[in-house]
């Protein structure tokens, strides 16, 4: 399939006017100095999300940058919290990588418990078990399951679709070789589709104040 090609527009902060060339005032809203450039993409991860501009990023000195705080969310688990250096950081994507059965999707459900308890919205995505075998898990380790949405599908575009309406602090995919993508083909565990699905969902965590957390298995091959 042959990728259209970008353009550069201008958007204004206030209404979200777009047009092709800039200028001093608005001509929706009538805001002064608003418009920023911005690349269409239709291409992009955010355009799948039915984002249609995107801001054009351009370099910032670093010592004008402001420390984000509260940048981490705590899994409640003191081990699991160490290992990510003091909690899972907003903006991120965690691979948990491991042979089938060492405990993966155990480690996810008693984090995405913690973190529904304490924070809400948080999606549970299973390619692998369906929605009665993960209660099943909860129930047996005294979990409460309020605060978790969960989503049975390998399809990415329905994990997309969850994504937008939900708006989710944190997100578990189990596993993500099991996600596949009409754009990269109908075999899910590919190399490509496995480069695809991670990107596109990456993308989607990197735009937002939430945590990615996708479970993977090591094969004999490594």
């Amino acid at each position: 399939m042959a990728k259209k090609k970008s353009i550069t527009i201008y958007k204004c902060s206030e209404c979200g006017y777009t047009q092709p060339t800039w200028l001093g005032r608005c001509p929706e809203c009538g805001s002064w100095n608003t418009l920023e450039e911005c690349i269409s993409d239709p291409n992009s991860t955010a355009a799948a999300f039915g984002k249609n501009a995107t801001e054009k990023i351009k370099p910032v000195p670093l010592a004008n940058v402001t420390a984000q705080e509260n940048a981490r969310i705590s899994t409640e688990i003191g081990e699991f919290d160490r290992v990510l250096g003091g909690g899972a950081m907003k903006r991120s994507a965690i691979l948990i990588g491991g042979e089938p059965g060492i405990g993966k999707s155990t480690l996810m459900i008693q984090t995405a418990a913690a973190i529904a308890k304490k924070y809400g919205k948080v999606l549970y995505v299973s390619g692998e078990e369906s929605a009665g075998q993960l209660k099943g898990r909860a129930d047996r380790l005294n979990l409460d399951a309020k605060g978790i949405e969960i989503l049975c599908t390998m399809r990415l575009e329905d994990i997309k679709d969850a994504l937008s309406a939900i708006n989710p602090l944190f997100v578990v995919i189990d596993s993500i070789q099991t996600v596949y993508s009409v754009e990269a083909g109908i075999v899910p565990g590919t190399i490509n589709q496995l480069k695809f699905c991670a990107n596109e969902l990456t993308g989607w965590v990197k735009s937002r104040d939430s945590v990615l957390i996708m479970s993977a298995h090591v094969t004999k091959e490594g």
